[in-house]
């Protein structure tokens, strides 16, 4: 994979470059760990880049609360304690947010990459059942199947698959099993697995992708019957925790402060403010996390 023109630029930063390939070799994992995410580039590339970005975030980060100090707070009758506060934290957690995300990203794009590989998974296999029952040979199958971006992540691993057998001249077997070593999805890993047991011990495969495009439409429909049943259950408890509940809690603050009675504005503002946005933000990342799983 070509580098982009910031990834080079990174790679020219002398010391963060020693960093990266330091960090790489502490951590011998993340080349097969990038495989999966889908993120062609070499561990020591990847930890490099990640060390200028932290570099780049502490000084903007550091601009930042200086600035703030300097000019902002003080027109804003902020007291000192603060601002130092402001000046010390600033310029520590910014960095060390840059540097998390990071760490967390080739793991969330695995996640990602697994759930698409899943969804697509039961559509893929019906289609390599199909071609098989037409007697096309694997290799051709692989092949037919890297030209059909409808089915997502599958389509990327199988142009891998592909370009391993066409350029590279490798045998099927070795090819898939270097395909399940990069898969992200436990599943994708058990259909190619069976593929190459099927194949050495002289059975059909016909017959298999017959099989397993059977039963991965079975599990699909049993997956979403349970993803809409759980949509049901969010969606009646968004409408007693955001709706009702609030709705409730604010008339009741409303008229305990037109009676006079304290604190009732601060808690009144406190759920407008604060519960409504933060239940609104949760709800939105179940139902995120639910429908990319179905």
């Amino acid at each position: 994979m070509a580098l982009t023109p910031y990834y080079r630029l990174c790679m020219r930063v002398g010391p963060a470059t020693v960093l990266g390939e330091k960090l790489a070799d502490n951590n011998p994992d993340i080349e097969m760990t990038l495989s999966r995410a889908n993120m062609n580039i070499r561990g020591e590339v990847f930890y490099t880049v990640a060390v200028v970005s932290t570099a780049i975030a502490f000084i903007v980060s550091l601009l930042l609360a200086s600035f703030l100090n300097l000019l902002m707070l003080p027109s804003m009758g902020v007291e000192m304690p603060i601002r130092v506060i402001v000046w010390v934290l600033l310029p520590i957690i910014v960095p060390a947010g840059t540097f998390l995300v990071f760490q967390v990203l080739p793991s969330n794009s695995i996640g990602e990459r697994k759930k698409n590989v899943d969804r697509n998974l039961p559509y893929a296999t019906n289609y390599m059942a199909a071609m098989a029952s037409a007697d096309v040979t694997p290799p051709a199958i692989f092949r037919g199947l890297a030209d059909q971006p409808i089915y997502g992540e599958i389509q990327i691993e199988a142009e891998k698959i592909a370009r391993d057998i066409d350029f590279f001249g490798k045998d099927l077997m070795l090819v898939l099993q270097k395909a399940i070593a990069r898969s992200p999805s436990p599943k994708f890993q058990d259909f190619l697995q069976g593929i190459i047991t099927t194949a050495n011990s002289g059975g059909s495969l016909k017959v298999y992708f017959m099989s397993k495009s059977e039963q991965f439409m079975i599990e699909n429909r049993l997956q979403q019957d349970n993803d809409l049943q759980s949509l049901g259950v969010m969606a009646e408890s968004f409408v007693t925790v955001v709706v009702a509940s609030p709705l409730f809690l604010i008339i009741m603050m409303s008229t305990m402060t037109m009676m006079g009675q304290k604190g009732g504005t601060t808690f009144l503002y406190s759920i407008i403010f604060g519960l409504i946005p933060v239940a609104q933000i949760v709800f939105a990342v179940l139902l995120a996390d639910t429908g990319a799983s179905d």
